[in-house]
């Protein structure tokens, strides 16, 4: 299966657009986020307690929460799997539109 791009031309269903690419970098950072959640918690708790004095307080927070950030946005497979997902809404979005297609022919 393939899609039409902008200018006509057939490309591979696995392809995607700036759009979709700017959709799975966005879930991925807000997957890290959650995965990360405890270490961005102790973060923002430390941000909290010390105010303007933040960073030399709470550089051992800013490490951890960094460190656990970049595990998931540094690893392809998670961007992967990310990209995996849009192109699976898009296969179904497309099963969709056969199945009314034929249904609507009959």
């Amino acid at each position: 299966m393939s899609e039409v791009d902008r200018e006509g031309r057939r490309v591979p269903l696995w392809v995607l657009n700036a759009k979709e690419e700017k959709e799975a970098r966005v879930n991925l950072k807000n997957m890290a986020y959650e995965q990360c959640g405890e270490f961005v918690k102790a973060m923002a708790d430390c941000a909290k307690q010390n105010g303007l004095r933040v960073f030399p307080a709470c550089d051992k927070q800013k490490e951890k929460m960094g460190e656990c950030l970049l595990f998931y946005q540094t690893d392809p497979k998670y961007l992967d799997h990310e990209r995996d997902m849009i192109v699976q809404k898009r296969i179904a979005r497309l099963e969709e539109q056969v199945k009314k297609q034929q249904q609507s022919s009959h």
